[in-house]
């Protein structure tokens, strides 16, 4: 009897070590898989926001366009690395954990079947007990017989059991240091590689010029304003010019004398007045032509500064692109150039 209620404790610790496993280890594999959806459901956020990214740097200038390029590219070469960490949980991870149900399973099979020839054998020792009390020789003899067959066959299942519930617990101990290493490993993998390029991307970032970009918004801004003082110079120039080419009648004298009297070439106190005025007259022509050859030369400088700034915005566009095709290039163009 002894024998068989240390069978009963050790049943009931083998029962507990199973339970325990299905319990715990399906709660983990629940969280975890919960986990792996979660990195999916993260990984189609970040595909939007690289549409989006590439959508915006459309919209700028040269160096805006750069960096928004560059941080798209390597955004999504991260959710790649992202894809592959959540295929991996899902082989290395969350596959063995959801074959430990069938294995919880079959050794509890094994410790019902084992609890059931233990009581067989308990109401074997117990019929035994009885015939003691009895005395009867041959139902005796036949109960013994009876009693030791069924305490045979539960020391042989309760060996049996022992083995199974040992692979068991050594089998789990195994699968979980694998597994969550496995974990561990995929996750280290995954911030390694984001980590490599999200650290390129930072150097990327950090070299865009803003300074360059709002260059070229205040020279567009500037331009507008010399568009509308081009429209309005050519009005007052041709007003001055017209101006100076009539000029206005000389004023009275202090005598009283009319406009009329100078026209009348009587003495020659008025045509010595005619050649003064003959020479103010070809001063001021002659003012006009330099003032009109000056706007002139003025509209020249001007177009050879605005062809000199579309020279320069010309090489500055030439110099942002060599250097988009050599140091501003995304962590994922030159991984693919490196191995194409």
């Amino acid at each position: 009897m002894n024998s068989l209620l240390s069978r009963d404790v050790q049943v009931t610790n083998m029962k507990q070590t199973v339970k325990h496993a299905e319990k715990h280890l399906g709660n983990i594999c629940s969280l975890l898989a919960s986990y792996t959806r979660k990195t999916a459901k993260l990984r189609d956020k970040a595909d939007q926001l690289v549409a989006q990214l590439y959508d915006f740097s459309s919209t700028g200038d040269p160096e805006f366009q750069v960096a928004l390029k560059n941080l798209a590219e390597d955004l999504a070469m991260v959710q790649d690395y992202r894809q592959a960490q959540v295929e991996r949980l899902e082989t290395k991870v969350i596959g063995p954990l959801k074959g430990y149900g069938d294995i919880v399973k079959n050794k509890t099979a094994d410790l019902k079947k084992f609890s059931t020839d233990l009581n067989r054998e308990m109401k074997e020792l117990r019929k035994l007990e009885k015939l003691r009390l009895r005395n009867p020789a041959d139902r005796q003899s036949i109960a013994e017989m009876n009693a030791q067959k069924a305490s045979n066959n539960a020391q042989r299942n309760a060996r049996q059991l022992e083995e199974t519930i040992t692979d068991f617990q050594r089998q789990k101990l195994e699968d979980v240091k694998i597994i969550f290493t496995d974990f561990i490993t995929v996750e280290m993998l995954f911030h390694a590689k984001a980590l490599e390029v999200y650290t390129h991307t930072y150097h990327n970032l950090e070299a865009m010029n803003t300074q360059r970009d709002l260059e070229l918004f205040n020279r567009r801004i500037q331009m507008s304003d010399s568009l509308a003082g081009n429209l309005e110079s050519p009005l007052s120039s041709h007003s001055a010019s017209r101006m100076n080419r009539y000029p206005s009648p000389p004023l009275a004298s202090p005598k009283g004398q009319s406009f009329r009297s100078t026209l009348v070439p009587t003495v020659s106190p008025n045509l010595r007045q005619q050649h003064i005025q003959y020479p103010n007259t070809a001063r001021r022509f002659r003012s006009t032509l330099q003032r009109q050859k000056g706007m002139e030369e003025e509209e020249l400088e001007e177009k050879k500064e605005d062809e000199e700034e579309d020279e320069e915005e010309d090489m500055y566009e030439s110099e942002i692109e060599e250097n988009q095709h050599t140091s501003r290039q995304s962590y994922a163009a030159q991984y693919a150039q490196m191995y194409r």
